[in-house]
């Protein structure tokens, strides 16, 4: 097993990265609250379900009009290294097409996730891990002062049966209908136990309903590197600025890292400096090593502690690796057959079978260079860690 650069003395780290299992809107878009009204595309038309309301503790999206984006290759000597999982998802030949979406202004917090949990547990839900406030809570705890920190020590399998739970939870007249993850075999059962594994990890998405979810990876990709037409510290796929792959998302510098040749009039401090406005993350590399930052950074923070990428996304790189819905392939475009129209791979869900589920951004508990847009981490369903967490998505 191949390992990334961490500090020796650290734990056991949240996230393989692909392949080796080696470690690891087109328009600025209106701010929504946690309602998800109205299905927009994907694979069928409006379900005619309830708009879901939103609960005490709000949760906000980010609109995301649909786009088609044109892979391109990379010069794999501006990266941290010259395997598959540091390019992303849009290489080169590969030509994607995503519906309208929403996606989580943060990651799902401590305090929303407990709300729903507590809801949960109370109407028909049971969950393998009841989550941790931040790196450093008490597992299943109410929530306290550090409640605005993401959830963490949360599963793949925890995930998708919450976002069900906070569907209906927020449904009037608190019905399931809209509750996106379903029994494979059987469409009509909605899932409502992460501890039947079976179910959980063959779960069929619906992608016709209007609940909460997880993102797809090449979702959650576009929107850390959206730029529009900005093109600093950009490339253009198509007809939009992707911010590199070299960088973290929000950056308007790339990220330190061995190999890098600076850029012209840059120091590695100021590399440093740009990242740690947007990102929360461990080392940095100071030309000639891996060191601590001048405030070492120790656990998570709470969201929206630094600055937001673009599209008005926080901590899209970095303070927690976050839950995608795709099965894992070191090669993205393993199973895009399936999703074909006209030629164009529309609304991709990953590899047709696989036993690990995608995590992308890095984490506080992680260097600076896990913090590129492009890294893919997986790992198996059923694993949680003080360091990865989730955001939700949703049709328009």
């Amino acid at each position: 097993m191949t390992k990334f650069k961490t500090n020796k003395n650290k734990k056991a780290k949240a996230f393989t990265v692909n392949g080796v299992a080696a470690l690891i809107i087109a328009a600025i878009l209106a701010l929504v609250f946690i309602a998800c009204p109205n299905n927009a595309g994907g694979n069928s038309g409006n379900s005619g379900g309830e708009t879901p309301t939103p609960s005490e503790a709000t949760y906000e999206f980010v609109e995301i009009s649909e786009v088609t984006i044109t892979g391109k290759e990379v010069d794999p000597l501006t990266l941290p290294g010259t395997d598959a999982w540091w390019k992303g998802v849009f290489i080169k030949d590969r030509k994607v097409k995503l519906s309208p979406y929403k996606l989580g202004k943060t990651e799902v917090t401590y305090e929303l996730w407990h709300e729903v949990l507590t809801w949960a547990e109370s109407n028909g839900y049971t969950f393998a891990n009841k989550g941790k406030e931040g790196s450093h809570g008490t597992v299943g705890a109410a929530p306290t002062g550090a409640k605005k920190e993401p959830v963490t020590e949360v599963s793949w399998r925890d995930c998708i049966v919450w976002c069900n739970a906070y569907t209906q939870m927020q449904a009037e007249g608190k019905a399931d209908t809209e509750c996106v993850y379903r029994k494979k075999d059987d469409h009509t059962v909605v899932l409502k136990d992460a501890t039947a594994t079976a179910d959980c990890d063959a779960a069929y998405a619906d992608m016709s309903k209007k609940g909460f979810r997880l993102p797809t990876e090449a979702e959650w990709e576009y929107a850390a590197r959206w730029q529009g037409s900005d093109k600093t510290n950009a490339v253009q796929y198509g007809e939009v600025w992707l911010t590199k792959l070299n960088s973290a998302s929000g950056a308007k510098k790339p990220i330190g890292f061995s190999g890098l040749a600076l850029p012209a009039g840059g120091t590695w401090e100021t590399l440093r400096d740009e990242l740690t406005r947007v990102a929360v993350y461990d080392e940095w590399w100071n030309g000639s090593d891996w060191v601590s930052q001048p405030t070492a950074v120790t656990k998570t923070a709470a969201v929206k502690s630094k600055a937001a990428n673009a599209i008005g996304l926080y901590d899209m790189s970095g303070n927690v690796w976050e839950w995608c819905f795709d099965r894992n392939n070191n090669d993205p475009a393993s199973n895009d057959a399936a999703y074909e129209q006209g030629g164009i791979v529309t609304d991709p869900q990953g590899a047709a079978s696989g036993s690990s589920r995608v995590g992308r951004g890095g984490s506080w508990d992680y260097d600076a260079n896990i913090c590129t847009v492009g890294i893919r981490g997986d790992r198996s369903p059923g694993y949680s860690s003080g360091d990865l967490g989730f955001r939700l998505a949703c049709r328009p």
